[in-house]
């Protein structure tokens, strides 16, 4: 009887957690204070070290592009390689592949989707690759000797906004680099041949065409994010037509390569720390740079939490929530380099794996939470499970609290659930990536991180 009205109070109190004082303490409340006790303890505190990372694995259809100069924060300058999923068919009922009358890579951008200056030009120049890229490489590949140095196109761009109506009211911005006609009728000839080839992007990449380096090579100034790529092929054939000496001429715009998710899409990024930054590391100041800068190793305190559980609990103690709130402080820079959406808290062991195989998180042994800007914190407020395995274990090792701590940007899929009378919107999880959409960082106040264990006991 007891267990089953523990059990239904620990619901009813769980409202009351936050409002406790930030002290170990013991609070009476339900049926009886005699006979029940919700436990605080917020005494633990946390060790950590910032760690450089040099690379990272950017699986995302995003291409940074650019180079920007940011004082307190340094330089960041990034190019892309990528492959692009084919179409299942081509348009061979109106056209030839000798119809390809010329081919763009066009670049989509949102408006505003840029950190420096927007007049600030920059210039790249695209490059053939000669060989299937790797879906492990990562933001420090080296693409020499899988790209043909002679270039099939270049263009220079700024983001400035024109100030007519139209351009205006427009929410996406593109620009086009135009490529060699050759390169869409052997593309078109490769569908017409062998449509197999055309399966899927591996398949396309390997036996067709393996894909773009797209290089910045003048300007600075500016980083902008591009969130849509793609080969457009424009096609124009002439046709006779049933009136002798007339001929129509058919033209059509189509969209016969894509980034995506399917395919391999790489920045390479380089980033030079700004000596400031560099200082403060050296003078014990823990630090989060993104992309590609700096990530955390924090050693959690769970020896000292499972001590502390096991010696307050009884055989009627359910455990109710274990919390973790880190605080930031925001660094002086020129730009307003802010700190990242999102961490990632992962055990250390697993970081490497996490990206690799497109993990998302399980609450137990990775977590992740979002930037509070009112608060100027990160919460990872379900921890709970991670404790309970631990507590399950015979004995733990340091590889068992040992996490890494990594600025992450997490996506999300909607899903609207739709009856006769009403309508809602639920937001799930549908992949975390390292963080690479902007510079950012942040310096880690690890002497103010709040770790509170609640538990409740039924005497």
């Amino acid at each position: 009887m007891k267990k089953g009205i523990l059990i239904l109070l620990t619901a009813f109190i769980a409202t009351l957690f936050w409002a406790c004082d930030d002290t170990l303490s013991v609070i009476g409340s339900g049926l009886s204070q005699n006979d029940v006790a919700i436990n605080i303890d917020t005494t633990f505190t946390i060790t950590g070290r910032t760690v450089r990372v040099t690379d990272i694995r950017p699986k995302t259809t995003n291409q940074l592009l650019g180079a920007i100069e940011i004082p307190g924060f340094g330089y960041l300058g990034s190019d892309a390689v990528c492959q692009f999923l084919p179409p299942v068919e081509l348009d061979t009922a109106d056209f030839n592949y000798t119809d390809v009358d010329s081919v763009f890579l066009t670049l989509g951008y949102a408006r505003g989707a840029f950190m420096g200056d927007s007049v600030a030009p920059i210039g790249l120049t695209v490059y053939p690759l000669t060989q299937q890229i790797n879906s492990q490489i990562t933001s420090a590949f080296n693409p020499v000797g899988y790209y043909d140095p002679k270039p099939i196109g270049s263009l220079v761009f700024n983001t400035s906004t024109r100030n007519d109506s139209v351009a205006m009211k427009q929410s996406s911005r593109t620009v086009k680099v135009k490529l060699p006609a050759e390169l869409g009728r052997k593309i078109f000839k490769a569908f017409q041949d062998n449509p197999a080839n055309f399966a899927n992007g591996q398949v396309f990449a390997k036996n067709v065409f393996p894909g773009l380096y797209i290089k910045r090579t003048f300007g600075s100034g500016r980083m902008t994010v591009v969130s849509s790529t793609s080969l457009s092929f424009h096609m124009r054939s002439i046709k006779p037509t049933s009136v002798e000496g007339k001929n129509d001429t058919v033209m059509a715009v189509h969209e016969y390569g894509l980034v995506t998710p399917e395919v391999v899409n790489n920045n390479i990024l380089t980033y030079r720390m700004a000596p400031s930054l560099q200082a403060d590391i050296a003078a014990g100041k823990h630090m989060l740079i993104a992309p590609a800068g700096c990530e955390m190793e924090l050693d959690f305190p769970t020896p000292a939490i499972i001590e502390k559980y096991q010696k307050g609990k009884n055989v009627n103690t359910v455990l109710n929530t274990l919390t973790m709130s880190i605080p930031v402080d925001t660094i002086a820079n020129d730009l307003g380099v802010v700190p990242p959406p999102y961490l990632l808290l992962v055990l250390k062991k697993d970081r490497d794996e996490f990206f690799a195989k497109n993990k998302l998180c399980d609450n137990k042994t990775s977590f992740y939470a979002k930037y509070d800007e009112a608060s100027r914190s990160y919460i990872f407020s379900t921890m709970r499970s991670y404790l309970l395995d631990m507590l399950a274990k015979e004995s733990i090792t340091a590889e068992d609290y040992t996490f890494s701590l990594v600025p992450v940007q997490v996506n999300f899929e909607q899903l609207v659930n739709t009856s006769y009378y009403s309508s809602t919107v639920q937001y799930t999880e549908s992949e975390i990536l390292p963080y690479i959409l902007t510079p950012a960082m942040a310096e880690v106040r690890l002497d103010k991180v709040k770790i509170r264990l609640t538990y409740t006991t039924l005497k």
